[in-house]
């Protein structure tokens, strides 16, 4: 049994689909809502690289912090983490909110082998999504805990400042 999409097809006789070269092409010229899409990649983007500027600063706190006072180190990781944390939710709303979103693309019928204009849910033109959504959604949940367990270390050496020994800290 064949399985029916919720979007409507058309074979247009205008012209080309697609012009000799690549077969990945940029989706602008696939879609029409490729702003949105590249709007939640940029997001994406953005709190990959705030999340390695927090483990960069994480880094340092953990190989210097026996030797000088790095307390501004470990917040601004505490802060990169939360920056990354924002920007990764803000990526996988901006793609939901794209999912569900009304679009035109052009795909290739499997049966007929044909380019068609699809218009419908990206979501269902997509047939679900992509493993970069679940990476993304994965990704906020596990930097979820990595910020609370930061943010626990800011709370444990502000109480106890640089200059009091590990061993009357753990007393």
């Amino acid at each position: 049994a064949a399985v029916a999409r919720d979007f409507t097809v058309s074979y247009e006789s205008s012209g080309t689909a697609w012009g000799a070269g690549e077969a990945c092409r940029p989706l602008d010229e696939v879609c029409d809502n490729a702003g949105t899409i590249g709007h939640a990649g940029n997001l994406g983007v953005v709190g990959l690289l705030a999340a390695v500027a927090g483990q960069i600063c994480l880094l340092l706190y953990l190989f210097l912090r026996k030797r000088r006072d790095m307390s501004k180190v470990l917040w601004g990781a505490a802060g990169a983490f939360a920056f990354a944390w924002v920007m990764l939710l803000a990526s996988w709303a901006a793609f939901a909110s794209a999912m569900g979103g009304e679009t035109t693309c052009t795909i290739v019928d499997v049966t007929t082998r044909k380019a068609a204009r699809v218009t419908g849910s990206f979501g269902d033109i997509l047939n679900g999504g992509s493993y970069s959504y679940g990476f993304v959604i994965f990704s906020w949940i596990l930097l979820t805990g990595v910020l609370g367990l930061v943010v626990q270390r800011v709370l444990f050496d502000m109480k106890n400042p640089y200059g009091v020994s590990e061993k009357e800290a753990d007393v």
